[in-house]
């Protein structure tokens, strides 16, 4: 009956069919990752290396340069298990906080770290690049550590959704790892060391270049304001005034 039913289907309905079957595998597929890592590494480092207070710090930092005030509304794309919440959502005292990520573990990390806030808080599980949010409804959108394991075919779906959402005046603050960074030609180098099967056994570590970054946001729909080089000591911790570098590079998009 059922290769009855197969003949008569268009080609091209099959090919829809295929199609929505292979995105719905590759996002569960992601999403498994990301949770396996999230369940086998605690809360510290499962979002990466580095100094976990110092690092929230300087994002918080980051978006302040970038504009962000205490009425702003402000979407953690990719907030993990709260590295920058538990600074932002105090400094949001007036304004909005949406913490988005793929893993249902890290999102419940997030929300024991922020604790009882001033600020609206909503964290969202969200699997795909659809913002369920209104057009024109967000001032600032970050996504740290997030496009270090995400193609730049994704990072572009992703941008360009955010770009409706996004006011004008707004910005979009994204971190990478682009290869004039000694440690993005390390990190490249290792996951080359693997076959392809290997690489996408594990959450991926994608680097890039400025010029690649750049177009792709450029395609998108924005343009590219700043960058801050992740190996340079070019932003000030405002517990201590010292400045640091923040290890993978991050760049300033505004709406086009």
């Amino acid at each position: 009956m059922l290769s009855t039913i197969k003949k008569f289907v268009p080609k091209s309905i099959k090919h829809e069919i295929r199609s929505a079957l292979l995105r719905r595998k590759s996002t569960r597929d992601y999403e498994t990752l990301y949770e396996n890592h999230a369940r086998e590494l605690a809360p510290g480092s499962s979002i990466g290396d580095g100094d976990f207070d110092l690092i929230g710090r300087l994002e918080l930092a980051l978006l302040k340069e970038a504009g962000m005030t205490a009425t702003s509304t402000l979407v953690d794309f990719g907030c993990g298990t709260g590295r920058l919440a538990v600074h932002a959502v105090p400094a949001l005292n007036q304004g909005k906080y949406v913490g988005i990520d793929i893993s249902p573990t890290m999102l419940a990390y997030c929300r024991t770290a922020i604790g009882a806030a001033e600020a609206e808080v909503v964290l969202w599980h969200q699997t795909d690049e659809n913002f369920a949010l209104a057009d024109a409804s967000v001032d600032y959108i970050c996504a740290f550590s997030v496009f270090t394991h995400m193609e730049h075919e994704d990072t572009f779906r992703y941008l360009r959704s955010a770009r409706r959402i996004v006011r004008e005046g707004g910005a979009f603050v994204a971190s990478c790892l682009p290869m004039t960074l000694s440690e993005a030609r390390r990190i490249f180098l290792d996951e080359a060391n693997l076959d392809s099967v290997a690489r996408w056994g594990h959450v991926r570590n994608i680097t890039t270049t400025r010029e690649m970054m750049e177009v792709v946001a450029t395609m998108a729909g924005w343009r590219v304001e700043r960058w801050y080089d992740g190996d340079q000591d070019n932003i000030t911790d405002p517990m201590t005034g010292k400045r640091h570098g923040l290890g993978q590079s991050t760049l300033v998009l505004r709406p086009a």
